[in-house]
């Protein structure tokens, strides 16, 4: 049995998915992660690991389908690379086995649920984001100056002449980021 678990964020954890893959009978040295890797990404190195292990009559094990997959098309064919080598599909919380017809149909629903489910949330994402940018809001990072810093570090440069990489110094960040501070706030900089 091998074992595959993912997180998408730094701050969710993997030791559920541990557990619930020990429990299944996934050795220690048989469980794969990717930590802080969406299921879209390109490269999810802990997949690849896992589906290297994996030899004719073994079962790849996962806590749930959308946590090694998020898109049909790419689960159908990890599923047919899988069944051509004649290696099993487990999901422990849907509970599917693909070495049953009915395995691989909920198979297929499950990775049809989830790419829908990741379609839905991307699409809230994105309402959210527009609706909050039309109101104003800063959306990203967290700006590294407050307003007033920023007034006071284009004081600094344009009437007391000070270079702008040594007042930028000064506020611990880059000159970019004081230049398009004052840019932000319509602050020419000489």
């Amino acid at each position: 049995m091998v074992g595959y678990a993912r997180v998408s964020t730094d701050e969710q954890t993997l030791y559920q998915y541990h557990d619930a893959l020990r429990r299944a009978g996934c050795k220690e040295r048989d469980i794969y992660y990717d930590d802080a890797t969406k299921a879209t990404a390109k490269k999810r190195e802990g997949l690849l690991k896992a589906r290297a292990a994996l030899r004719q009559g073994d079962v790849f094990v996962v806590a749930a389908i959308d946590r090694a997959f998020r898109s049909s098309l790419e689960g159908l064919k990890f599923l047919e690379g899988l069944d051509e080598e004649g290696i099993t599909f487990h999901s422990i919380y849907q509970q599917i086995d693909t070495g049953t017809p009915e395995g691989r149909k909920w198979f297929a629903y499950q990775l049809a649920d989830a790419e829908y489910e990741l379609a839905v949330i991307s699409r809230r994402t994105k309402e959210k984001m527009a609706a909050a940018k039309a109101r104003g809001q800063h959306l990203g990072r967290p700006f590294k100056l407050s307003e007033r810093l920023i007034h006071r570090a284009h004081m600094l440069v344009t009437e007391k002449g000070c270079d702008i990489d040594k007042v930028a110094k000064t506020y611990s960040v880059a000159p970019i980021t004081l230049k398009r501070a004052f840019e932000r706030f319509g602050l020419e900089a000489n």
